[in-house]
């Protein structure tokens, strides 16, 4: 017995985007002459942008609205992902072994045109499908995306587990009912029945998975 859908975050978890997150970041504060380090990068990870927005717009950014705020940054990773895309260490094999069992899916907090810029080096059936911020009406921390995965598949979120790398999200998958496999970066994750930590997405079989499923 195993799981029945996997759905992999992208951000700083599929896809290795927080370092060039991290620089559009620092690149808008830096002209406020504010020095954006790892603690800021900590509080904004997993998102949503507009959280984001709001926070450098309160931190430093005092002349911009939280909303241009995620504009300029939106733009900045536009082209940053458009001609550098990034994977993580063993998320591509991960989702060839993971899907040769069951469907994978893309859940993100990222907007739609940031996903298609990055998955653009892709095939088109590499994901089973891809969920945005813009096609939820709550993104994460809120369990919408993952809810609507699953329903998308027809499966109750119970059969299905979420890879995350941030609280944020982990808070989004616990939410709807999903179990967890974390690979935190930034942040400490506390183990739970339905949450496993790995350092890397090379740790990720399918027995791995099946040993999870077995002993929630």
């Amino acid at each position: 017995m195993t799981f029945k859908a996997a759905f992999f975050d992208m951000d700083g978890l599929f896809l290795d985007s927080e370092p060039q997150w991290h620089q559009s970041q620092q690149e808008i504060c830096a002209r406020y002459s504010y020095e954006w380090d790892d603690d800021d990068q900590r509080i904004c990870i997993g998102g949503p942008l507009s959280r984001v927005g709001e926070y450098i717009s309160q931190t430093c950014a005092h002349d911009m609205t939280g909303p241009e705020v995620v504009e300029e940054l939106t733009q900045m990773m536009l082209v940053k992902l458009s001609s550098h895309a990034i994977l993580m260490p063993g998320a591509f094999d991960a989702v060839l072994r993971i899907r040769e069992q069951m469907p994978v899916a893309l859940v993100s907090a990222s907007p739609r045109n940031l996903m298609d810029a990055a998955l653009a080096s892709l095939h088109d059936q590499f994901f089973s499908f891809s969920i945005s911020a813009d096609d939820v009406e709550r993104t994460k921390p809120f369990p919408d995306p993952y809810l609507q995965a699953a329903k998308r598949l027809g499966l109750e979120p119970h059969e299905c587990v979420v890879f995350e790398d941030s609280l944020t999200g982990i808070k989004s998958a616990k939410a709807a009912g999903c179990s967890v496999v974390a690979v935190p970066h930034y942040v400490e994750v506390t183990l739970e029945p339905k949450v496993r930590v790995v350092s890397s997405l090379n740790d990720v079989s399918l027995d791995y998975l099946r040993d999870f499923r077995a002993n929630i």
